[in-house]
């Protein structure tokens, strides 16, 4: 018995040094998880804040900015922080900024938005002007992109969307144009809507249009019809009506 202690014993004390080994290499380990983990929520605040602070510089209002992440970086290339932000005074009005790593070269799509919340009000007027029937809803929604260098510079009302909408390198307007609630009607009649509202974009003079069309009946089957302002497309009856499927 003594001697089957003495020998647990032994054997304890060989193994110790080890254990102790391995419990510093556990404790390097999770002190450099930590630090990792510390450092990577260090830079997303930093980078959070900058742009914060860049947007308050441009617009002179506050904003909200959320978490932003990187985007993948490949070999000699840097990565992308982006995030998305809104107005303190607007939760509604959500947009994209984007901040190149390790540079304070800021790009957002706040103006963009601006312009897509007016544009939309002002074709949904067009629409119901062009609606020739009660028996349906028609609903449009506009979203513009800006491309560098017009995305870093351009505020709400400088330059105006008036101006930048005719330019043939304008940004690109996209016209999502929907109906549904139909009762009792052909989709003829509709198609000769979409076709009326197209044409007084066009007669707007506003380039690089996309169109999305779509018309739900009232099964909830829906044929839609994307058009895009790179590939020839003449936004007539029989080409709407053709593409619709």
């Amino acid at each position: 018995m003594v001697n089957s202690s003495a020998k647990a014993i032994k054997n304890h004390s060989k193994s110790s040094p080890w254990r102790r080994h391995l419990l510093k290499v556990v404790l390097i380990v999770i002190a450099i998880v930590m630090l990792f983990v510390s450092c990577s929520v260090i830079r997303k605040w930093s980078t959070a804040l900058s742009m914060s602070n860049y947007l308050r510089k441009k617009y002179n209002q506050e904003f909200v900015v959320g978490e932003p992440s990187l985007s993948a970086a490949g070999l000699g290339v840097e990565g992308t922080w982006g995030a998305d932000a809104h107005p303190v005074s607007s939760k509604d009005t959500t947009f994209r900024i984007i901040k190149a790593e390790n540079r304070n070269s800021f790009s957002d799509q706040y103006t963009a938005k601006i312009w897509s919340q007016r544009e939309t009000a002002r074709l949904n007027k067009v629409a119901q002007q062009n609606v020739s029937n009660s028996k349906w809803k028609v609903k449009v929604s506009v979203e513009i992109y800006l491309a560098e260098p017009l995305a870093d510079t351009a505020l709400p009302d400088n330059p105006k969307v008036e101006e930048i909408i005719r330019q043939d390198y304008g940004p690109a307007y996209n016209v999502n144009l929907s109906y549904f609630e139909l009762q009792n009607t052909s989709y003829d009649d509709i198609v000769r809507d979409m076709e009326r509202i197209a044409k007084s974009v066009t007669n707007s003079g506003i380039k690089n249009v996309n169109y999305n069309y779509s018309i739900t009946n009232r099964q909830g089957i829906i044929k839609k019809c994307k058009t895009t302002y790179d590939k020839p497309f003449d936004n007539s009856y029989d080409n709407i009506k053709n593409c619709l499927r």
